[in-house]
């Protein structure tokens, strides 16, 4: 298949790409109509197709694919939205262990959610409890084994920025910050000779996080569409997140415009930004892993 089939797959061939990516959520037909199906997954353990690589523009589809996503249900995933919301801040409550959990279940909710948008594009109803179908046994596993990567990974990237700031500043300076505001005196000039290391860390962590973000962003989905065994659908992920890099430029810029927009008025547009934020992951998934 050609680089730009898929893209032109969504967009439509003879078509606005505006008309197919800004449908009106009042137009269910029509947008039901034109959202592409999916065929079955392969069972458990069999490769998904090879991943595609895709036009810089593919960015730009998902998010009018995560659209069309979010209109077929509204009500559905802002309840999803919300519950997930509810949880996670609950998860957050409970001290230490709580984090711990909302970290290493995250994957497992992310494959529920992938499952409903698959539930939507072969026409079935989506339902709150889509966010909840990773815990079943067949999934379960596999997702939470994703979810103790997850942990792992965090806990080893905090173990090094503590570490090298601990190195830096020496156990008084660290200290001696950890009590700003306190009995003890800050050496601001010991901590402005070690400001370029601590930013240099911090640099590297970023990147660390974003190599560590493209490994999972279609990992879950992945492991429950595609059968994928965890550690095969994290390597695959990240292969193909960084195959179409241009795709992900393109489209965490719209994303930028997108979440400073649904920041306005209370934040009250990531009820509608959060659940196309799944979409748009599936979307991704769809273009790059699904078959035609």
């Amino acid at each position: 298949m050609g680089t730009k089939e898929p893209v032109r797959k969504f967009l439509g061939v003879g078509g606005s790409p505006l008309e197919h990516a800004r449908p009106s959520c009042d137009n269910r037909a029509t947008m039901n109509a034109s959202y592409p199906p999916v065929s079955h997954p392969p069972e458990f353990g069999g490769a998904a197709p090879g991943g595609r690589h895709l036009d810089a523009g593919a960015g730009a589809a998902w998010w009018g694919e995560s659209w069309r996503i979010f209109c077929a249900a509204p009500l559905a995933w802002i309840g999803i939205f919300f519950a997930f919301v509810v949880l996670s801040i609950a998860l957050m409550m409970i001290p230490i262990v709580g984090s711990l959990a909302n970290t290493v279940l995250t994957p497992v909710f992310a494959g529920g959610v992938m499952l409903g948008c698959q539930a939507l594009a072969e026409g079935r109803p989506l339902s709150v409890g889509h966010l909840f179908e990773g815990f079943r046994s067949a999934y379960f596993a596999p997702l939470l084994t994703l979810g103790l990567v997850l942990l792992a990974v965090f806990f080893v990237i905090a173990v090094v920025m503590v570490g090298t700031v601990f190195l830096t500043l020496g156990a008084s300076g660290l200290a001696a910050l950890l009590d700003a505001g306190g009995t003890t005196t800050i050496d601001y000039a010991a901590l402005w000779a070690a400001g370029t290391t601590i930013f240099v860390v911090a640099m590297i962590a970023l990147v660390v996080a974003l190599l560590v973000a493209t490994a999972f962003w279609f990992a879950p989905a992945l492991v429950v569409l595609n059968r994928e065994a965890p550690m095969v659908a994290l390597s695959r992920s990240f292969a193909a997140s960084w195959r179409n890099v241009g795709a992900f430029v393109i489209y965490g810029l719209i994303y930028l415009g997108l979440a400073f927009v649904a920041s306005i008025a209370l934040g009250l547009g990531w009820i509608v930004l959060g659940p196309m934020v799944a979409g748009s992951c599936y979307a991704g998934w769809r273009t790059i892993f699904g078959r035609s």
